[in-house]
């Protein structure tokens, strides 16, 4: 009897590189560690239920429009982030000589559309190459997330074109950099710092708008990236009653929140997630027995200071530092 054919989960992985032309897929060139990725095929299965005098309903189907989806979480590196936050936001610039200071917000020129990623699932099971690829990828929605006790985490959510098999077989080259704890975070509120939050949540959020056109394709004419919102959490330790007052008052302050790795010079790696203007929707009590504290939910609002070099309004701006020359 001959052996089992099997493909481990733990051999497969991940990589992504930005597109030339939306939906025209291109080789991995960044390998993204990962903790959870699930793609998958969207087909519409379009059924033929036309009564033939029988009692019955269906009696025939065929494919009609598909599109591809999935989702991604995994530990935040200061270089991988970058080609995640590009994808939703789409407004980018580069400055300095290593380490590299890369600056993400809101795209507002052109077609105010950012660019679009092919994902690379190399699992081992597709013949020759080992790999699928799902091209014309578009974030819907991308999560950072720090608590003092966790890693740095993100997870992610995508549409994108049908799968297919990709070109070549992708050579894995995960990062080099070093995974960095939360506790690393400095938060600073309406220009202050303050140490109490223990953990933190921003949420980026994209429209997306899939549309078939008569092509002769099955796969999107395009995937229309609409409006773009934040919103986020803080869970304030030890707390005086600072956030209940910021509520009341309809404060309308900065939250910037930046994660470093604690080094310095061409080794410095930073994460900082700046919004200029944000009010907390909710502030609730946590009554715990040994220290009460604050639950914070936020909304991140448009304004100029967070705006990119395309100009106009924007709730967020995503600064990196890293060995990253461009994206």
């Amino acid at each position: 009897m001959a052996a089992p054919t099997i493909y481990p989960g733990a051999r497969s992985f991940f990589g992504l590189a930005k597109e030339v032309t939306p939906g025209t897929p291109v080789a991995a060139a960044r390998f993204v560690p990962w903790k959870k990725l699930d793609p998958v095929d969207q087909p519409v299965i379009l059924v033929d239920d036309g009564m033939r005098g029988s009692m019955g309903s269906d009696y025939g189907a065929t494919v009609g429009p598909t599109k591809g989806s999935g989702d991604v979480e995994g530990p935040v590196f200061a270089d991988s982030i970058g080609d995640l936050l590009y994808n939703i936001l789409g407004d980018y610039g580069v400055s300095g000589t290593g380490p590299f200071i890369h600056t993400f917000s809101l795209l507002n020129s052109g077609n105010a559309q950012p660019p679009t990623h092919t994902i690379t699932d190399a699992n081992g099971m597709t013949p020759t190459v080992g790999a699928r690829c799902y091209p014309g990828a578009c974030f819907s929605e991308l999560t950072l997330t720090g608590n003092v006790e966790a890693l740095f985490t993100h997870s992610g959510k995508y549409e994108s074109w049908i799968s297919q098999a990709a070109a070549v077989a992708p050579t894995n080259t995960p990062t080099s950099e070093v995974v960095v704890p939360s506790w690393r975070s400095t938060v600073t509120i309406g220009g202050s710092s303050v140490i109490t939050p223990k953990e933190w949540e921003v949420t980026i959020k994209r429209t997306l708008t899939t549309h078939y056109t008569a092509q002769g394709s099955q796969n999107p004419y395009v995937i229309a990236r609409g409006d773009l919102s934040v919103d986020g959490k803080i869970s304030f330790v030890a707390a005086d009653e600072s956030p209940l007052n910021a509520l009341l008052a309809n404060t309308q302050q900065a939250l910037v929140l930046t994660v470093d790795n604690g080094l310095t010079g061409a080794n410095q790696r930073t994460v900082t997630l700046q919004m200029t203007k944000a009010y907390y929707k909710t502030s609730k009590l946590k009554r715990d027995p040994a220290a009460i504290g604050w639950d914070v939910e936020f909304t991140a609002l448009m304004n100029a200071t967070d705006a990119g070099t395309s100009g106009g309004l924007a709730p967020i701006k995503a600064t990196l530092k890293n060995g990253i020359t461009t994206y």
